[in-house]
């Protein structure tokens, strides 16, 4: 795997290198060298960093719904044996492995390297995406072709990425635990509020886009303390209006007023703290468009999760799919004139808001799984034991 990963990286850093020398006598090939294996290192590093955060999410949707601290080495569960710091290295542990303790031997489940290379996969797209202003509206632009395709980095970049990074790993973590029939533990359900909301309002530039229908297209967060605050209570509203509107379908029967520690009502809060993550990132005018595709994409996990995992449990997944994908096309879905954004048309907003409406209708939930572990794969006798062998490190 590794001699594997680096012959794609010499194949990039020489192809790309020639590719953007073809044509000038400006510079050679090999003066580009450099700075494609800049690119290379740059992508190593937050996959590193993405597939890390990833293993440790792995200990959080374990340990959190059971009460459990998520500190600690991580062990075996069948023998008590200690990982060496070898075998937990994010997904290449795993492999080298071959999926077995390697005390016990018995096997380890291919949840955690997924998990890993999902999430690791999913920040380095958004941080290479950011780092090389490709993907955030408002913001300035630069040419991408020949050697001024490297990254531009300054503290508002770097403080947009973090707190988007942050959403990313917490909805994750929320997906895979609803994912597994958990309701949110309410230690979750607040660190993702008081990181969320609170580094909106300390921090007003990663708003990135403002809360309001129109502004200047030089329009820049720094300094809006007060923007902040009304973006945080639009992205509130809405997810929970929004939620609200997809319960008919995900959460049949809640009833907050008559039921409100009931098993639906629960579900409900659930979906609206999922669909808060979102909305606080890309801003209420957006979402409806969002979850449209998040319900989309959560039909389309049905032929990859199993047909245990409840419908809340697909769209919980799919969520942070989603988040990325957003954030990836941002700036050309913020210009375009079909997708709901700050300056689109009316019309374009009750387009999707209708939609959103009619989603319930193909996602309806067929069966509720409450306090039930659902692994990725069917468990039967020996996998059931065997499923937590390991946790990935903390």
């Amino acid at each position: 795997m590794a001699i594997t990963l680096a012959c794609i990286a010499a194949a990039y850093v020489f192809v790309m290198a020639w590719w953007q020398s073809r044509g000038t006598s400006h510079y050679r090939p090999a003066d580009l060298y450099l700075t494609r294996l800049m690119d290379v290192a740059i992508a190593a590093w937050l996959f590193w960093i993405g597939s890390s955060i990833g293993s440790f999410l792995n200990v959080v949707a374990w340990r959190m719904p059971r009460n459990q601290s998520v500190n600690g080495r991580s062990y075996c569960p069948r023998c008590s044996t200690r990982l060496k710091a070898r075998d937990n290295f994010p997904v290449f542990g795993w492999l080298a492995l071959r999926g077995r303790c390697r005390t016990c031997r018995l096997p380890i489940s291919p949840r955690y390297p997924i998990v890993e290379a999902a999430v690791g996969i999913s920040i380095t797209l958004v941080g290479i995406a950011e780092i090389y202003r490709l993907s955030l509206p408002y913001q300035d632009q630069h040419w991408h072709g020949g050697p001024l395709w490297i990254p531009i980095v300054d503290q508002a970049m770097l403080l947009t990425l973090l707190y988007h990074v942050i959403a990313i790993a917490m909805s994750w973590a929320i997906g895979l635990i609803r994912m597994d029939g958990h309701p949110l533990p309410r230690r979750l359900s607040g660190t993702a509020a008081v990181m969320l909301i609170g580094g909106m309002l300390i921090v007003p530039s990663v708003m990135t886009v403002p809360w309001q229908m129109q502004v200047s297209a030089r329009w820049r967060g720094d300094g809006l303390y007060f923007d902040a605050l009304m973006r945080v209570i639009t992205a509130l509203v809405a997810a929970t209006f929004l939620g609200r509107c997809l319960a008919r379908g995900l959460c049949i029967g809640a009833d907050p007023k008559l039921d409100p520690l009931g098993k639906s009502t629960i579900r409900l809060v659930d979906l609206i703290t999922m669909i808060a993550v979102p909305a606080l990132v890309l801003g209420w005018q957006s979402l409806p468009a969002v979850l449209v595709v998040g319900a989309c994409i959560a039909l389309a996990l049905g032929r990859v999760l199993p047909s245990s995992t409840d419908m809340l449990g697909r769209f919980a997944i799919a969520m942070p799919i989603t988040l990325c994908l957003s954030i990836l096309l941002w700036r050309p879905l913020h210009a375009a004139a079909f997708w709901p954004s700050d300056g689109s048309s009316p019309w374009v907003l009750l387009a999707a808001a209708a939609l959103l409406l009619i989603t319930p209708t193909w996602l309806r939930e067929r069966q509720t799984l409450e306090g039930q572990s659902l692994p990725f794969d069917e468990p039967n006798d020996h996998d059931s034991a065997a499923a937590d062998s390991t946790v990935s490190k903390n």
